[in-house]
């Protein structure tokens, strides 16, 4: 069994990040999720080590974007059972039908793997005939686990919860997270630890510039205070990707904040510099992020993105030609089903 410290933890990155610039020269092997100086990322590493052993169920409660693969990655590989299959089923790329053969078939993962961990996401968002044959299978292992040597897969699930009034749509979700509660940890978004943003940011380039064989990169001080400053809406998953846009518009030394999106240098834009502005280039910088945005959240339809805007489609096209905007590609999602 391995200890999670020596999975996640690394001295560089749980320090406070220097004062005067972030280098990325190299690039080691730490789990995305648990780089930060915050309080929040001590207890959640404090949280996989007090659970790995435990075979109960676990819940991760956070947005998507946050790693939740990878803390029930560690979990599992600090667990007594880590030499043992981990396999990924992401809700979000299969089929209702897919979905209940997996998880439910005559052949399905539990009986295939026996032991290991079987990792679900999405769960407020499965189909309810799912959530309910879920909970039936939640309460047939809690009522297993108590028999004297009986060895099953390990079950960890994440899910977005935002609790609202419960209705008939989500009282079958809301159950199954009530049901997981006496287990379950809530990941925090980067907005509210953004102390963790500057060591994260380091991080991440440093993998980045290590897996593009790019060389020595470093995130001066005015960046990582523009990157610290604004609000990610999809978590470590955007920060990455904004790095990695940054990289490949160029080789820099350094990543400055020109290199930034539009919408994270207007986001801390608060006085003119004494070259002034290029009003015009702003004013089409902003526009095309809220398209890309719009575009983004509708997954690239642009008659639903028009209506997001309040513009007529026609519109929408024609603002595409002028900015020069290629036609938005949805993102594939970043994990697939492991069987």
């Amino acid at each position: 069994m391995t200890s999670i410290n020596n999975i996640v933890l690394n001295e560089e990155f749980t320090k406070e990040p220097d004062n005067e610039r972030i280098s990325s020269e190299c690039a080691p092997q730490v789990y995305d999720c648990f780089v930060g100086v915050s309080r929040h990322v001590a207890e959640l590493k404090e949280f996989v080590s007090a659970s790995a052993s435990s075979p109960h169920p676990i819940l991760l409660i956070g947005e998507r974007g946050l790693r939740q693969e990878q803390v029930a990655r560690a979990m599992h590989e600090a667990s007594p059972t880590a030499s043992q299959p981990f396999v990924t089923i992401n809700t979000y790329t299969l089929s209702e039908d897919h979905l209940y053969h997996l998880l439910f078939g005559s052949s399905n993962v539990f009986k295939a793997i026996k032991q290991g961990t079987v990792f679900i996401n999405g769960l407020v968002t499965l189909p309810s005939i799912i959530q309910q044959k879920l909970a039936a299978l939640l309460e047939d292992l809690k009522w297993r686990l108590n028999r004297v040597e009986v060895k099953l897969p390990r079950l960890m699930i994440s899910t977005a919860w935002n609790q609202g009034p419960i209705n008939a749509e989500n009282r079958i979700g809301y159950s199954l997270v009530e049901l997981l509660r006496p287990n379950s940890f809530t990941i925090k978004p980067l907005r509210e630890r953004s102390e963790d943003i500057a060591p994260l940011a380091a991080h991440l380039l440093n993998q980045l510039v290590h897996r593009l064989q790019l060389g020595k990169c470093e995130l001066p001080p005015e960046t990582l205070t523009a990157l610290s400053a604004y609000s990610w809406e999809r978590n470590i998953d955007e920060l990455e990707a904004v790095l990695k846009g940054a990289l490949a518009y160029t080789r820099p030394q350094q990543i400055d904040v020109p290199l930034l999106p539009a919408h994270i240098r207007q986001a801390n834009f608060s006085s003119f510099p004494e070259s002034g502005v290029d009003l015009p280039q702003i004013v089409d910088d902003f526009e095309r992020s809220l398209i890309e945005m719009a575009l983004r959240q509708m997954g690239g339809n642009q008659a639903r993105a028009a209506r997001l805007l309040g513009l007529r489609a026609q519109t929408l096209n024609m603002k595409l030609k002028r900015l020069r905007m290629h036609t938005f590609q949805a993102e594939p999602s970043d994990t697939v089903a492991q069987y």
